[in-house]
Formats: structure tokens, C-alpha cells, sequence
């Protein structure tokens, strides 16, 4: 029998993380440790449990028939120490700024009605524009504001804000007659794809069908704003950042295959902290009153 002093809970998080990643390189990166050390703790782990965990093959390690039998119950203690993180994050929540993830579409929305979030919220705001799915469940963000596909990460309540239109816009004076061909007219694209139906994927055969080129791409949308309030080409935006700007016309009507919806998505374990709930509040507020500037109606 093993006595339970023997076990380290660093071991069994290093030998969790190994088998997640399938290699020492990979799990010392998510640990942030050097691959000795991590060494040393699934030997020690090994050690104490009386067999090898894992078989190592060319391109990877697997695991072996005593790796398998403790791997759920490792992972188990996984999530019971997640959850207790999560539990101790809301005691000190109040000291700490609620941190909300979203595309960079959705964030530069934000960061237009900032001031009234802040006001509406008493509470401190970062708001991380990326496409990555951050884990609400390991903390990584407290709000995820997400386009259509919502990620599965376990226990979140789910709202839908509002959809999102998008087309094209240009600036004023670029081309005359938007109803009939564009031959030659200067397109600023988006990174190609083969991906239909992607917004990309719509650029790009919408430019074949009317004539026009794409003289450049660029991939974040501040960089596209910028290029079309220059006069350097017509280029997708979200309408509710593009008809806000008093020197573009819109070239064509949003879509509807481009239309996204919004969803807010919270780990249910962080819902109900004071200042998550308030921002929570707010941006349902906040998307309510710009639905249809959001949509482009």
C-alpha cells in the first residue's frame, strides 16, 4: 500500500501534463519547468507508484497499463484543483480587473463604449483581443465574447448579444458607380483561404465577379480601417466600426452569409462574483442598445 505522504502533488500534475502533451518538451513548456526537472518528478512519481507511466517511443511518449489506470484519477485531482483555484479567485475578485476575451471586431467595439462600461461597472476592465480560444475553466479570462462557434469547455452559461454585420467600405470619391463592375478598383484583402464560406473566401470572389484587384492583404482589422480611410482600397469591416466613419461608403449591403452572432460565455463557478456579474449586466446593456448599428440596419 502506498502511504499518501509519498505522493507529491507537483508529480502527479507533471505526469497529468505529460500525458496531455505526449511529450517531456510539451508539458515542461505548459509548467514552465526544464525538462529535467520534469524528469525528475515523474521518476519520482514512478518511484513511488512501483512502475514505469509511460513507454517512450520515437516521436512520443505513451502510456502504459499503470499510466492508464491512474490517468483519471490524476485527472480528477486536476479539476478538484482547478476548482479550487477558481473558488479562491472569488474571494479576491474584487481587488482584480474582470478580463474579457473577444475577437478584435468585438473589442474594437468595446473599446469605443469603453468609458461607458467602466462607468456603468465601477469595476476595473482588460480586455484581450484574440482569436484564441481561452479556457474559462483554467482562468485564463473570466468573459469570453465569442463570433458563432462556441467552444466547449465545460460548465458555462451561454448568452447570445446580437449579430454582427460586416461588408465592404471605401473612401469617399474612390469609385464613382458601385452598381455594375469595379474593373481595376484596388482591394485591401484578408489572408487568403480556400475556406468557404469565410469572410476571406467572400472578398475574394466578390473581386473576381466584379473585376476588381487585391493590391494587398492584412490580416488585423485596425490595419484594413486604416488602409481604406486612406484611400488605398476598399476592404471588409464590421458596419458598426465602417458607418461610423464619416469619410467611407458602404459599397455593397452587409450579407447575410457574413452575419455573426455574439455569444457571452462565463464559467458558471465565476458568474456570480460581484464585478463579473456587473460587466456581465453591462454588456448585455450594451449590445441591446447598438443591435441594429451591430447588424448594419
Amino acid at each position: 500500500m502506498i502511504d499518501d505522504t509519498e505522493l507529491d502533488w507537483e508529480d502527479i500534475r507533471a505526469f497529468l501534463a505529460t500525458a496531455r502533451c505526449g511529450s517531456l518538451s510539451g508539458a515542461a513548456q505548459k509548467l514552465g519547468l526544464s525538462a529535467p526537472t520534469l524528469g525528475r518528478r515523474l521518476k519520482r512519481l514512478e518511484d513511488a507508484l512501483g512502475g514505469p507511466l509511460f513507454d517512450r517511443l520515437p516521436n512520443r511518449l505513451a502510456l502504459t497499463a499503470l499510466g492508464r489506470s491512474v490517468l483519471d484519477s490524476a485527472a480528477a485531482m486536476g479539476d478538484a484543483a482547478a476548482t479550487f483555484a477558481r473558488h479562491a479567485d472569488r474571494l479576491a475578485a474584487a481587488a482584480q480587473p474582470v478580463r474579457v476575451t473577444a475577437t478584435t471586431s468585438v473589442s474594437a467595439f468595446l473599446t469605443v463604449h469603453l468609458p461607458d462600461l467602466l462607468a456603468e461597472t465601477g469595476a476595473d476592465l482588460t480586455i484581450l483581443s484574440t482569436r484564441n480560444a481561452l479556457n474559462l475553466a483554467q482562468r485564463e479570462a473570466d468573459i469570453a465574447l465569442r463570433m458563432d462557434r462556441v467552444p466547449d469547455q465545460g460548465d458555462l452559461v451561454t448568452r447570445r448579444l446580437a449579430s454582427f454585420g460586416f461588408t465592404l467600405y471605401a473612401a469617399r470619391g474612390l469609385h464613382a458607380d458601385w452598381s455594375g463592375r469595379w474593373d481595376g478598383v484596388p482591394v485591401v484583402g484578408l489572408p487568403e483561404t480556400r475556406r468557404r464560406p469565410s469572410q476571406s473566401g467572400w472578398v475574394d470572389d466578390t473581386v473576381l465577379e466584379r473585376g476588381a484587384r487585391i493590391v494587398a492583404r492584412l490580416s488585423e482589422l485596425p490595419m484594413r480601417l486604416d488602409a481604406v480611410r486612406r484611400g488605398l482600397g476598399l476592404s471588409l469591416l464590421p458596419c458598426v466600426l465602417g458607418d461610423a466613419e464619416p469619410a467611407l461608403v458602404r459599397v455593397v449591403e452587409p450579407p447575410a452569409a457574413l452575419r455573426e452572432d455574439v455569444h457571452l460565455l462565463v464559467h458558471r463557478d465565476r458568474r456570480d462574483a460581484p464585478a463579473v456579474a456587473a460587466v456581465v449586466e453591462a454588456l448585455v446593456r450594451l449590445f441591446r442598445r447598438h443591435a441594429d448599428a451591430l447588424a448594419g440596419k
